[in-house]
């Protein structure tokens, strides 16, 4: 090659590199995130002072693991993929409890310890963000994916990790052996800040696995109000307010479409390292096949079986509000955050797992929790939107799971819904 052909070559390189950093496919998503975000973005403290700004992708990544000639904190003594700061995931931790160094994103988001400058980042649970719900029991990510996070007398449940690394990379074509957990629900490089915008969608957190390079919830026809039997459930103290953030508005419009979302990977038995599935069709090992349509659960599209009265069965219970407020529509079709928690729960109910089910639903409290009062956990979770006709306190999940059916209200139980 020629001298001026070695000139000519360069420069066309270096132009097109500054066509990549200013084309708005490339970076122009990252800008309108809240990673990157000027204003609210991140800002590693060991960054900052060396005048890097906020939300520049140094904070995340090092390219060369050196700054002014030395590694900035948290140093973590080798090179890690995707040029992160530090390693994605320690998928050695199969099953928690998990410290700050077992997943990358738990370096900033915590409540206190966090490498960002302000020295932590809050995030509260579903229950409290969306459904208003006042007690403050989980308040950072690390805290919520950790059994003990609360109180190691009763141990809670969380979403495990290494289940959804080792599901994802088999899974999702854009998800990689050293990927991040997390990521196989969040996309860091679109993530919007819902926290300070819970009843406005388009802030949404979260892309579809199957997805993951657009948001889920922020377009019309990905919210819960395309379910024509959905009706949202109510806001935290309040009888005429409705989740989520405290709306009037109960059709789901301002919900993302979660049955979608979460169904990219619950359609499917998915592998458990810690978990039980009551369901006894369900092979040890795994978690149960969620079918929400017409012919699936209770809970999904399928009719329902009685009048909201309960029918002339004996043990079948009244439905309450708002499910009993006029207009009743034919059909009810829950949201899965109705009723779990995305990230981690308080709730102990003596199993395996209590399935990241709520502390707070529908304006209802969950209480009776313990090693030993299993049944009345279950019996005050369920009673957030039923009443109960039995003669005391059931153990509901024994019959009432993900794919059971009760014939004629007596039994027997069988591997379709209830």
């Amino acid at each position: 090659m020629t001298k001026f052909n070695l000139k000519k070559a360069v420069a066309f390189q270096i132009i097109l590199l500054f066509l990549m950093l200013e084309s708005p496919v490339l970076c122009g998503s990252y800008t309108n995130s809240v990673h990157g975000d000027i204003n609210a973005g991140v800002n590693r403290t060991s960054i900052a002072a060396h005048g890097y700004s906020r939300g520049n992708c140094t904070h995340c990544h090092e390219q060369h693991s050196s700054v002014s000639g030395s590694e900035p904190a948290p140093t973590s003594g080798s090179a890690s993929n995707f040029c992160l700061f530090a390693d994605n995931f320690n998928s050695s931790n199969q099953t928690g409890p998990y410290i700050q160094s077992d997943n990358f994103c738990f370096y900033c988001h915590v409540s206190s310890g966090s490498v960002q400058s302000e020295g932590g980042i809050t995030n509260n649970t579903y229950s409290n963000t969306f459904g208003g719900f006042t007690t403050i029991y989980i308040s950072d990510i690390l805290q919520a994916f950790n059994d003990d996070s609360y109180d190691a007398t009763y141990p809670g449940s969380h979403h495990n990790l290494y289940d959804i690394q080792q599901f994802a990379k088999n899974k999702f074509d854009f998800f990689k052996e050293d990927s991040n957990p997390c990521t196989a629900c969040h996309n860091p490089h679109l993530v919007k800040r819902n926290k300070n915008h819970p009843s406005d969608p388009t802030y949404t957190v979260i892309s579809r696995p199957t997805d993951h390079d657009n948001l889920w919830g922020d377009d019309a026809n990905e919210r819960m109000s395309n379910y024509s039997g959905y009706r949202s459930i109510y806001y935290y103290g309040s009888t005429t307010l409705y989740e989520p953030g405290g709306v009037t508005s109960n059709d789901g419009s301002l919900i993302p479409d979660y049955n979608t979302f979460c169904l990219d990977c619950h359609q499917y038995q998915v592998p458990t390292t810690q978990s039980e599935s009551m369901n006894p069709n369900t092979p040890t090992g795994y978690l149960t096949a969620i079918d929400w349509s017409s012919t699936g659960d209770m809970h999904g599209g399928a009719p329902r079986l009685f009048d909201l009265n309960g029918g002339p069965q004996r043990c079948s219970g009244t439905i309450k509000a708002p499910y009993s407020d006029a207009p009743v529509k034919d059909n009810y079709i829950l949201s899965c955050l109705d009723c779990h928690e995305p990230h981690g729960t308080i709730l102990d109910n003596a199993r395996p797992s209590t399935y990241l089910l709520r502390k707070e639903i529908n304006n209802n409290i969950v209480g009776g929790c313990g090693p030993s009062q299993a049944n009345f956990c279950e019996y005050y979770f369920c009673y957030s939107c039923h009443t109960n006709n039995h003669a005391g306190p059931a153990n509901c999940f024994v019959c009432h799971y993900h794919g059971a059916e009760n014939i004629a209200c007596g039994g027997p139980w069988h591997d379709k819904q209830f």
